[in-house]
């Protein structure tokens, strides 16, 4: 079992947003991301608990990814679900935040 886990500020997105705007949220996630998190009163405990999640999947595989490569979707259940590439992964996502940090953990068994 291979296991990632990431945890950030949420100020640091915040502010990195603040300072590079739509060229940083470009950088690090898809468009179908960003609707989703915008569409919260507060974008940014959304947008950090997907920037942990992308950490984390990216530690599971042992590198070789970028933050593009990877999407986080949640399905109408409200689960979050990875795909990469462009592909619906097995890597299983647990995301969560408070009012400071946001942390996700990353779960794939071989």
């Amino acid at each position: 079992m291979e296991v990632g886990v990431d945890i950030e500020e949420i100020e640091r997105v915040k502010n990195a947003y603040k300072k590079w705007e739509d060229r940083f949220l470009n950088r690090i996630f898809s468009k179908n991301e960003i609707d989703y998190c915008f569409k919260k009163k507060d974008p940014f405990p959304s947008l950090t608990g997907r920037f942990c999640s992308k950490e984390a999947v990216i530690k599971v595989y042992g590198g070789g990814l970028s933050f593009k490569d990877i999407e986080v979707i949640n399905e109408a259940s409200g689960k979050p679900t990875v795909f990469v590439k462009g592909k619906k992964s097995s890597i299983k996502i647990s995301i969560s935040h408070s009012k400071l940090y946001a942390v996700a953990v990353a779960c794939k068994d071989e």
